[in-house]
C-alpha cells in the first residue's frame, strides 16, 4: 500500500471517529448461530471427529424457515464447504438469497461444514490449537479427512449414503483432492457445484503473488525457524472494529474499501453491497494454516497439482523424491460443475478451463458477467440470479426433485 493511501486512510479515519452515529446492517456483529437465529431458521450443532483426530463443527439446517419440524419426509442432503480464511456463515451471509438458505427452502437437508483450523473447528483429540503440531495440515487434509468424516457422520445421522456438494474457493480445492484420493467416497456424491475452485494459479493477479511463489521455500523456512508456521488470519475482533470505522456504508473511506476488495478479489464494484462489509468482517477472516498457503504457492510455482512438497522429506512421506500428482483423469464417475468468473484474481479463466479439461466428468459454468470475481460467488448482489438458481436446478435434476 502506498504511503499516500496510508495518509488518506488516516485522514478519513479521523473524520469517521468524529462523525455522527453511523448506520450498520442489523447482521453486523453476529456469529454463525446468532445469524441463523435472526433469519428465522432452526439449526443443530454437530461435532465430528476425523480419522486423524481433528474435531470439527458442522451446522445442520434441517428445514425451511416456515416448514414444520414434525415432517418425516426424507430429504436429499446438501453438504456445503467454505473457502480459506472463511467460515460457514459466508454461505448464508446473503440471508434469504444465500445458497445455504435457498437450498433449505428448496427441500434440502443442509449441512454447513467448518473445516479444520476454522473458528468453529479448533478442537483436536490431543493437540492444542496453540501448538505448531495442530496446524500441520494443508487443504489436502481437508479433502482427504474432513469431507469423508462429514459424509460418514451424515450417513449415520440420516441413513442417507449420498450428498450433493457445494464448495467455494478452497472448499472446491478440497473437493478436487477428495475426488482424486477417495474414490470410495466419490461415488457417494450425487452432484457437485464448485464455485471458483482454486487449483491452478498460472494467471493469478493477487498483489505480490509472483514474489511470494518465487520465494515460497525461503518463506516456509523463515516461518518455521521463527515458530510462526501455525494459524494465520485467525479470528480477531479488530477486523470488525476496523470495518465499522472505515467501511460502513456511509463512511468517507468506503471507496477505498471497495478498491481494496477489488485489489484482493478482482474489481467488481457493482456487485459489492457495501452495507454487507461489516457483516462479512463480523466472522472473517476466520483462520487457516500457514501450510495451506504454502501448498498453494507450491502449485503456483510449479504449475502442477501435486501433494504437499516436503522437499528432503518426500521419501519419508511418499517413498519417492517428488510429491505425487493428484490423478484428475481418474475423476470420471461424479458430475462436477465448475463455476468461474472472467475477473477472478485468485485463478484466471485459463486456469479454470485447464482444470475442467483435466477432469473427465467436469462441466464448465462461466458466469455471464465479465466482472464476476472470486468472492462474488458468496457475496455478490446478483449471485442468486447469476449462479444459485441454476446451481440449485442442477441439484434438483440429479436428485429427482
Amino acid at each position: 500500500m502506498s504511503s499516500l493511501r496510508v495518509v488518506v486512510i488516516f485522514v478519513l479515519f479521523c473524520a469517521n471517529v468524529f462523525s455522527e452515529a453511523i448506520w450498520l446492517d442489523p447482521d453486523t456483529g453476529l456469529n454463525l448461530y446468532e445469524f441463523i437465529d435472526r433469519h428465522g431458521y432452526s439449526y443443530e450443532n454437530h461435532t465430528i471427529t476425523t480419522d486423524d483426530g481433528y474435531i470439527l463443527t458442522t451446522v445442520r439446517i434441517p428445514q425451511g424457515k416456515n416448514e414444520s419440524s414434525d415432517s418425516n419426509t426424507t430429504k436429499p442432503v446438501a453438504l456445503l464447504l467454505h473457502g480459506i480464511w472463511s467460515n460457514p456463515k459466508d454461505l448464508i451471509t446473503k440471508g434469504d438469497e444465500s445458497i445455504g438458505f435457498l437450498l433449505a427452502e428448496k427441500g434440502y437437508d443442509v449441512f454447513l461444514m467448518a473445516s479444520r483450523g476454522n473458528t468453529y473447528s479448533l478442537g483436536h483429540t490431543n493437540l492444542s490449537s496453540d501448538s505448531v503440531a495442530y496446524w500441520n495440515f494443508s487443504w489436502h487434509e481437508v479433502g482427504y479427512y474432513d469431507i469423508p468424516a462429514n459424509m460418514d457422520y451424515i450417513q449415520n445421522l440420516t441413513g442417507l449414503t449420498n450428498v450433493s456438494f457445494v464448495g467455494h474457493s478452497q472448499g472446491g480445492t478440497a473437493f478436487v483432492v477428495f475426488a482424486a484420493t477417495r474414490p470410495e467416497y466419490r461415488t457417494r456424491v450425487t452432484v457437485a457445484n464448485l464455485f471458483a475452485p482454486v487449483v491452478y494459479m498460472d494467471y493469478c493477479q493477487l498483489p505480490f503473488f509472483d514474489v511470494l511463489k518465487e520465494y515460497e521455500e525461503e518463506l516456509d523456512d523463515a516461518f518455521a525457524d521463527l515458530g510462526l508456521n501455525k494459524g494465520i488470519l485467525t479470528s480477531n475482533p479488530i477486523y470488525l472494529q476496523l470495518a465499522v470505522l472505515f467501511c460502513h456504508r456511509d463512511s468517507a473511506a468506503i471507496d477505498v474499501c471497495v478498491e481494496l476488495f477489488g485489489d484482493l478479489a478482482g474489481p467488481d464494484p457493482n456487485q459489492l453491497n457495501t452495507s454487507m462489509i461489516t457483516v462479512m468482517a463480523s466472522t472473517d477472516p476466520a483462520g487457516g494454516a500457514f501450510k495451506q498457503v504454502i501448498h498453494y504457492l507450491q502449485v503456483a510455482r510449479t504449475s502442477e497439482f501435486r501433494k504437499y512438497d516436503y522437499r528432503d522429506n518426500n521419501e519419508l512421506a511418499y517413498n519417492q523424491t517428488e510429491p505425487p500428482y493428484y490423478d484428475l483423469a481418474d475423476i470420471d464417475d461424479v458430475s462436477i460443475y465448475i463455476w468461474y468468473g472472467a475477473n477472478d484474481y485468485f485463478s484466471g479463466a485459463l486456469d479454470y478451463t485447464r482444470l475442467i479439461s483435466e477432469i473427465p466428468s467436469a462441466t464448465a459454468m462461466l458466469v455471464e458477467d465479465s466482472l464476476w470475481n472470486h468472492i462474488d460467488f458468496a457475496f455478490a448482489i446478483d449471485a442468486k440470479s447469476y449462479v444459485y438458481d441454476e446451481a440449485i436446478s442442477l441439484f434438483n435434476t440429479y436428485n429427482g426433485l
